[in-house]
């Protein structure tokens, strides 16, 4: 078992290294301003978790403020990484969105300077009770994980974003309060969960408080009458040294949450936040109140305040680095120290302050993004000291255990050092993939880490990291720098991305979902790509029993990194309805490979590379359609029309433009996709011309909007309002209304069996208080909860078919549910 003050040294080191996210991030040197907050910050021991269950659910003003202007470590502990929400700026869903939201989260803390974590619970969509949400997650599990935090993080106060009890809205968000609850007593109990004792010690908070906001309580009379009761913290103040109120920085920070839409204005003067005491000792006028936040709550820590004072009374803002004498002294009193938590973060704190002091600019660049095992990495190392004070580079060593490279050269002022040196990427080296993501869960709710160490960390650390040893006025410092890939874009200018470590070969199918409508065999194409040079094997595909692919395997022989062969397999389905996976295998050398290569590039966030498991699903259906000519109008974005044209129909993708009468008669259909009137002012602007398509005989579908700032009483021929009722439950019973609507009659007969095996959910935003002349034709609802019988709403108008629907097409049909895709031919086959 490690030693208490080992274990706190440890953990403060890879926080101060990795939790930031550093790797792939552009060089900032902190302005001099910034430079005195940080010593601001050295004298202040004091530490906040946020508590809440998923991205952009934290309260940005609150993390500022403490970050910044009580200078708090400061936490958010966000259970989930958003990915059963939606994509306000792209297609990518489950996972691939939680690779965004987690980005976005990282960028967020970036700008407000909290510090992010995560437990393992997924995202699998809205739950309307915290009952189903723990039973899904695993409760004990998250519980364990929000104890490992607390444990890590050691806060003095936890505070919740959400209530409790139902008016938090959504299962995750009750389940969040009531964990943290749980969490805050079990934290400091070594009776639970004893397995995490090896790497961190019991922790009790002093205090577990509830953010209150007004959508939480039943109304602003009873905020009032209980306003005597709370805590209250002005979190609206202005901050000269880093030249923005604590309202804008809130504001660009949250606006990272760009997937999301919740781009924000920011707000200056007074900005009052009430919290409401849920456990441990009452505070009395302050959330830190009892609480000591100074260096004599360290042992041996009396005498570094007034070594802080020192430092800040001969700071100048000219020549920062004349206070290094100063700065060291500091450190050599931290150093001095009993090991403690507080040691190791403030021993990075200082370090961290030095390199800026000395405008100390330090990188390691590769020579391009991504390597295989046993592959050279070219790296050039630059240093330069941009300051008087002398700097001697003793050595450098890494990546990949590359023994010490002595260098004994002093730094001169503005004189760069620039080295060039190799190493191998080992033949053991784990590939890039993001740790919880090694296994694919699907819709489980919790993702597999078998690292206890790991769980929590938003991100994997850097595979290649070179520490640097200089020497700054006799003290010795050691800083680990992060291989980096930079670039120039004729755009963008500098661009950074990480190096990522990757399988030597990839595989991908040509489709994620093959859809067989007959017992014919069809084409699926595989490409194989070279990650190195000289790749020469064998690809096969891996079926389920009673399909088969002609040929059983294909050979494969690629030259040089970067080439492709693709390889045609002629696959026979089963007689019967049947859905199975299918994966693409690369046999190499004596081993398999079954991973593709992804890439998410946005501009917010830095890019991200990822491995998939080349898996896809294929299914046998039977499938009538009529109708051949659809016209797709966009929304958020979604893969509705891929999934269209593989069951063959011919999909037009239309622009604001393209919305005229005249080009939508050529189209048997025109469907909306979701969001669209949410996304696409021009809808509403051209909502007269959509409805005389309809009345001229046009069949016009409309998949789910929400109903922010969305007059929802416009979007039909006849009046319907949205709600925020779903059915969150993806196997929630279905009940069939009118079994002889059109709807389910033909060309394909619709069943209780048609609405199995759906995913995520059933459906969302349904229609309420419609017009009459609609027609329904099923009903569901989760269990306990009312009938939703606004799934499907359809009506006549003149000659054609209006229909909307607020089932979750946006994620049947690109999962290939069988009867998701009998159902939505139905809808299009209407008046056909």
């Amino acid at each position: 078992m490690i030693g208490m003050n080992v274990k706190h040294i440890l953990f403060a080191a890879v926080v101060a290294l990795w939790v930031g996210g550093i790797h792939a991030q552009a060089p900032r040197q902190p302005a001099s301003s910034e430079i005195l907050q940080k010593i601001d910050k050295l004298g202040v021991l004091g530490s906040v978790l946020y508590f809440a269950a998923h991205p952009d659910d934290e309260n940005t003003g609150f993390i500022a403020y403490m970050a910044n202007e009580r200078k708090y470590e400061t936490f958010y502990l966000s259970l989930t990484r958003g990915d059963g929400g939606q994509n306000l700026i792209g297609p990518e869903m489950r996972e691939l969105l939680g690779m965004i939201r987690t980005q976005e989260l990282l960028q967020a803390r970036r700008i407000d300077g909290g510090k992010q974590y995560f437990t393992r619970a997924n995202d699998f969509g809205y739950s309307k009770n915290p009952e189903e949400t723990m039973k899904i997650w695993d409760r004990e599990a998250v519980l364990a994980d929000a104890v490992w935090i607390i444990r890590k993080t050691r806060p003095d106060v936890i505070v919740t974003r959400f209530p409790p009890d139902a008016r938090a809205g959504h299962g995750h968000h009750t389940a969040s309060a009531m964990l943290a609850a749980e969490a805050f007593e079990a934290a400091g109990d070594p009776g639970r969960f004893p397995d995490q004792l090896q790497y961190v010690e019991v922790w009790k908070p002093k205090r577990l408080m509830w953010n209150i906001s007004m959508w939480s309580v039943r109304n602003r009379e009873e905020y009032v009458r209980n306003a005597g009761n709370y805590i209250k913290l002005d979190i609206g103040k202005y901050n000269p040294l880093l030249g923005s109120s604590y309202g804008e920085m809130a504001a660009r920070s949250r606006s990272m949450h760009k997937s999301q839409g919740f781009g924000a204005v920011g707000s200056r003067g007074t900005d009052v936040e009430y919290f409401e005491h849920v456990k441990g000792e009452k505070a009395e006028s302050d959330l830190l109140d009892g609480i000591n936040t100074t260096w004599s709550r360290v042992e041996g820590g009396g005498r570094i305040p007034g070594l802080i004072d020192a430092l800040k009374k001969e700071y100048d803002a000219g020549n920062p680095s004349a206070g290094i004498p100063a700065l060291l002294k500091i450190r050599a009193a931290i150093s001095a120290l009993p090991g403690s938590y507080w040691k190791g973060v403030k021993l990075e704190e200082t370090d961290a302050l030095i390199r800026d002091m000395l405008g100390l600019y330090l990188e390691a660049v590769a020579g391009r993004s991504l390597y295989t095992p046993g592959q050279q990495l070219d790296v050039s190392l630059e240093a330069i000291n941009r300051s008087g004070f002398p700097v001697v580079l003793k050595s450098w060593s890494g990546p990949f255990a590359r023994a010490d490279s002595a260098v004994n050269r002093e730094l001169k002022e503005n004189e760069g050092f620039k080295a060039g040196f190799a190493s191998v990427v080992p033949q053991d080296q784990g590939i890039s993939q993001p740790y919880w993501l090694t296994r694919d869960i699907g819709y489980a709710g919790l993702f597999e880490v078998g690292d206890q160490q790991k769980i929590g960390i938003p991100e994997n650390a850097p595979p290649a990291v070179i520490t640097l040893r200089l020497s700054v006025g006799g003290t010795e410092l050691s800083y680990r720098i992060p291989v980096v890939f930079k670039k120039r874009d004729p755009v963008r200018g500098e661009v950074y991305e990480p190096v990522v470590i990757s399988p030597p070969v990839y595989t991908s199918l040509e489709k994620d979902v093959s859809m067989f409508r007959d017992e014919k065999p069809r084409t699926i194409a595989v490409t194989v790509t070279a990650a190195q040079d000289g790749c020469k094997g064998r690809v096969r595909l891996k079926l389920a029993p009673g399909w088969r692919s002609a040929p059983a395997h294909a050979d494969f022989d690629i030259a040089g990194r970067g080439g492709t062969r693709q390889v045609s397999f002629v696959v026979t389905p089963p007689a019967g309805a049947a859905v199975a996976e299918i994966v693409a295998i690369a046999e190499m050398a004596g081993n398999e490979f079954d991973r593709g290569l992804g890439v998410i590039g946005y501009e917010h966030i830095p890019r991200q590379v990822y491995f998939p498991q080349s898996k896809g699903r294929v299914v046998r259906l039977d499938l009538a359609t009529r109708g051949r000519r659809i016209g797709y109008i966009h929304g958020a974005g979604d893969a509705v029309p891929a999934s269209l044209q593989e069951v063959g129909y011919q999909v037009t993708v239309l622009e604001d433009r393209d919305i005229e009468l005249h080009s939508l008669k050529s189209f048997d259909a025109v469907i909306l996709g979701v969001r669209a009137y949410n996304t696409r002012p021009a809808l509403l602007r051209k909502q007269a011309v959509l409805l005389e398509y309809v009345n001229q005989g046009g069949n016009l579908i409309v998949q789910y909007n929400t109903p922010v700032e969305l007059p929802g009483s416009s979007l039909g021929p006849y009046p319907f309002d949205i709600s925020r009722e779903r059915v969150s439950v993806e196997d929630a019973e279905v009940r069939i209304l009118d079994p002889q609507s059109p709807v389910l009659t033909g060309p394909n007969k619709i069943t209780a069996a048609d609405f199995d095996g759906w995913v995520q959910e059933r459906g969302l935003y349904f229609p309420q208080d419609w017009d009459k002349r609609y027609r329904t034709v099923i009903s569901s609802s989760d269990p306990g909860g009312a009938p939703l019988d606004s799934g499907i709403l359809y009506a006549r108008y003149g000659k054609g078919y209006y229909v909307y629907s607020s089932l979750s097409w946006f994620r049947e049909l690109p999962a290939g549910v069988p009867g998701a895709y009998r159902l939505f031919v139905n809808l299009i086959s209407l008046g056909r």
